[in-house]
């Protein structure tokens, strides 16, 4: 099972949460206590600036997405798995802002 947040608010080039995606994440964390299975969180941009900073800024915001978890008390770090997929994975076209928004994202896989 794989929840999708599209439009996830960092600061500009950054990956730290705006705060109003705490608290979409505190609702969803929430969720996920009910479970006791590992987590993979990943990552993903829309197609600006070079392949290797897409990918850094992936890995970063995943990071950021599973902090926050942990620090709700979530999950602990070992059962947190974090992965970047840079620009690799789109879900839609990068020539709007629209699409790019779109592939602005992060995902929370609940694993087996």
């Amino acid at each position: 099972l794989t929840i999708s947040l599209e439009n996830i608010q960092f600061e500009a080039d950054s990956d730290k949460l705006l705060p109003g995606e705490k608290v979409k994440l505190e609702k969803i964390g929430e969720i996920l206590k009910e479970f006791s299975n590992d987590l993979l969180i990943t990552g993903h941009t829309a197609l600006r600036g070079s392949a290797k900073a897409r990918q850094i800024l992936s890995e970063e915001r995943a990071e950021s997405v599973a902090s926050y978890l942990e620090e709700l008390g979530v999950r602990d770090q070992y059962h947190i798995f974090i992965q970047g997929k840079g620009g690799t994975e789109p879900v839609a076209s990068n020539d709007t802002e629209e699409g790019r928004s779109k592939n602005r994202r992060v995902e929370i896989t609940i694993m087996d």
